[in-house]
């Protein structure tokens, strides 16, 4: 069986969920890469980060994306959960350490990389196609 058959769970950053405003469906897509119909998971400080973006970002367009998000977040169903961590990155890092039934699903380049070096797969948003991508499952 291979890596992203046993994948049950996608762990949603603040960068890939703010995508939602431009388009990008990421729950679907996200199952469509894993053939399944993952749980969708968000760390607590992904919830954090959207709310103060969505009240005080710079842009109307980044407060309305924001926005998106947390109504998504809650429209999916999402599990939230609690993750003691010094940043969001840490946190999300640490639910996939621990769980080898979940990926990471982002838009961040850095997050993307430290993942790598783990190796560890993660869902990406490729801008050329206007759409995300497994990598390393």
């Amino acid at each position: 069986m291979g890596y992203s058959k046993r994948l049950k769970r996608v762990v949603y950053d603040t960068s890939i969920l703010m995508l939602l405003y431009d388009g990008v469906d990421v729950f679907e897509e996200s199952a469509s890469l894993l053939l399944s119909s993952p749980e969708c998971i968000i760390p607590s400080q992904v919830v954090e980060e959207l709310r103060r973006l969505a009240e005080r970002a710079s842009s109307i367009h980044r407060r309305r994306a924001a926005r998106l998000a947390l109504e998504a977040i809650e429209r999916k169903k999402c599990r939230i959960v609690d993750i003691e961590a010094d940043n969001t990155d840490d946190a999300i890092i640490s639910i996939v350490v621990n769980d080898p039934e979940a990926i990471v699903a982002t838009a961040d380049n850095e997050l993307r990389r430290r993942l790598r070096e783990m190796g560890l797969p993660n869902i990406y948003y490729r801008r050329s196609r206007h759409g995300l991508m497994l990598e390393g499952a």
